[in-house]
């Protein structure tokens, strides 16, 4: 359509991943890739999308939706992330064998990530009628799910990151 500015347009074709790195375009990134994945629930109940990357120097940020609505006071399903993330995070540095892994908080680990999260779900329950935040308690359970074992598997499948990540955080934790 012509009468359409082009700046309205949106097009992502790698999806959130796509979406962060052109969120976060001219700033240094920790790892040298984004941890990002797609899963579909079983039969067909919905799906969780995310893409996450530490930034070095900057205020992280989590852009979230549930069933494509913006939920900007984040909600259940940004706490299953964090979960995931941190819980992950962790265990990693545990089988590393890096004691300081142990006063690694969760805003130690989000807070220089920026991170996009998408959550397809049946009947999400939203706290106010803004629906500015998820409120289904499922939602922590699918995120967490969903993220924890694709963040084991990136972690261990890519230890080089893992390990700058790791030491980055730790440093983080060092600095509160």
């Amino acid at each position: 359509d012509k009468d359409t500015p082009e700046s309205a347009i949106f097009h992502f074709p790698g999806g959130l991943k796509d979406f962060l790195a052109n969120r976060i375009e001219g700033q240094e990134a920790v790892t040298k890739d984004a941890f990002s994945g797609r899963i579909e629930k079983k039969e067909g109940h919905g799906s969780v999308e995310w893409a996450i990357a530490w930034v070095a120097g900057e205020d992280g940020f989590i852009s979230s939706y549930c069933n494509t609505v913006p939920t900007p006071d984040g909600g259940t399903h940004e706490a299953g992330l964090r979960s995931a993330l941190t819980k992950g995070l962790r265990a990693y540095g545990e089988l590393a064998g890096n004691k300081k892994v142990a006063q690694v908080t969760a805003d130690d680990v989000l807070g220089t990530a920026a991170a996009m999260l998408s959550l397809f779900m049946r009947e999400p329950e939203f706290q106010g009628q803004t629906k500015d935040r998820l409120s289904s308690a499922e939602a922590a359970r699918i995120v967490e799910g969903a993220v924890r074992d694709a963040f084991d598997h990136w972690l261990t499948g890519n230890p080089t990151q893992a390990n700058r990540l790791l030491e980055w955080v730790i440093d983080r934790s060092e600095e509160r």
